[in-house]
């Protein structure tokens, strides 16, 4: 089965670009994204194992659909609904934007030692994250949404969540050394598709624009590394270290552990929903920039072509590689990686010989019982003065790349220690 699931995906960017396309999104992605999640301090983990294996529609592969109504009460609805909004929200910023370094602004804002600092202004909600904009040097700030009942996500001047979305923006400050800067803003937000309710998933990354900051080429360099140190200072707890420093000083060696991943059998093509009366079929009117609902051929590389061509205009999707569902890799990976074990009743750092040989048994245990038990890691060689490579080691068994944590299954990989270890 492949682990790609199907959205119509709309991007509205600070071009002025309105298109609409089919994307295919990775269950990989929403799987790194909640680990982040987790290890930077959310009681998730329980939630988020639980997500691929027990929530997931069984009766539809294509589509980023739901089982069932999602959860019995609508209390649960709406909690199910605003934590994978955010899964699903970090993932599209993260994979579709190439942001990274995600810090929670949590109930106040967030300060970035040596560089920017947000602090809440006025009352009311304020967005979800700063993050790091590699490809254009700047800041961003971001917020996810996500509805079970809005009709609205195509409507010619975005849905209402967007709207409240951009809202929260205005209600932080953003300064460095002193001096108001203005970070990019982007709104993630989701409209969830189930067994029980009609329709398709829509997505939508909605970008208002901001002034250029003239100093962004200049200060990248010394803000990507305050960034870096302020991500890994969130991250390192978790992996049994205080600060970033002790996560990347030397003696770090001695505690890594090595991963080695080999590719999975090549799934079965379903990179478009061939047999669908319609693309759009059961949806919202279509936005005016967006592709009209047609016929859907029978070949499906042809389907994706004509379908993404709007989505193409969009600078954001330059590289339409995003959009398309991910080849399977036919080399095996193998990386060094300061981890920890992610299991239904929490985090487990993986530090010491005896850490160790408890990994091994969680393995052995997770492989007979066919339970799911996650190894994250932040890769050895991890320099935070580099940017993080774009495109990744994405397989059934997890996903892995330069500069960037990494998640693997642990039940499909071989674990050993670091020869400096």
């Amino acid at each position: 089965m492949t682990n790609d699931r199907w959205a119509t995906h709309r991007v509205y960017d600070a071009a002025g670009n309105d298109k609409t396309g089919p994307a295919a999104i990775n269950l990989w992605w929403l799987a790194r994204a909640a680990a982040e999640e987790t290890m930077q301090g959310s009681p998730l983990a329980a939630a988020w194992l639980k997500l691929f294996r027990t929530q997931l529609s069984q009766k539809d592969p294509y589509w980023l659909r739901w089982r069932g109504d999602l959860a019995e009460s609508a209390e649960l609805r709406r909690a199910y609904s605003g934590l994978y909004g955010r899964f699903i929200a970090r993932a599209l910023l993260k994979e579709h934007l190439g942001l990274s370094r995600f810090l929670s602004l949590e109930r106040n804002g967030v300060t970035v030692p040596g560089a920017i600092q947000i602090k809440r202004s006025t009352k009311g909600d304020i967005p979800d994250w700063l993050a790091w904009d590699d490809r254009n040097a700047t800041y961003v700030l971001g917020e996810a949404k996500g509805s079970l009942t809005a009709r609205d996500f195509l409507n010619p001047n975005g849905p209402k969540c967007v709207r409240e979305g951009k809202k929260q923006f205005d209600r932080v400050v953003a300064t460095e050394a002193g001096l108001v800067v203005k970070p990019a803003r982007w709104v993630a937000a989701t409209r969830w598709a189930t067994d029980d309710r009609r329709g398709d998933p829509i997505t939508v990354l909605w970008d208002p624009p901001v002034p250029d900051d003239p100093q962004a080429e200049e200060l990248a360099p010394k803000r990507r590394e305050a960034m870096t140190r302020a991500w890994l200072d969130s991250l390192a707890p978790a992996l049994g270290y205080r600060t970033a420093s002790d996560l990347i000083s030397d003696e770090r060696n001695e505690d890594a552990i090595i991963v080695r991943a080999d590719p999975g059998e090549v799934p079965e093509s379903l990179d478009w929903p061939v047999g669908a009366d319609e693309v759009g079929a059961g949806k919202e009117p279509a936005a005016p920039a967006q592709v009209k609902s047609r016929r859907v051929p029978t070949d499906g590389e042809q389907v994706f072509k004509a379908l993404t061509s709007g989505l193409q205009e969009s600078e954001v999707y330059s590289d339409s590689g995003i959009l398309e569902a991910k080849k399977a890799e036919t080399k095996p990976y193998e990386g060094a990686y300061i981890a920890a074990a992610i299991t239904p009743f929490g985090i487990r750092p993986i530090r010491s010989t005896d850490e160790f040989e408890g990994l091994k048994r969680e393995q052995d245990r997770a492989q007979r019982l066919e339970t799911p038990v996650m190894l994250a890691g932040i890769p050895l060689d991890l320099d935070p003065k580099q940017s993080p490579a774009r495109q990744p080691w994405l397989d059934g068994a997890g996903i892995a790349q330069p500069g960037e944590l990494a998640l693997f299954d642990l039940r499909r990989v071989e674990v050993r220690r670091h020869a400096g270890g």
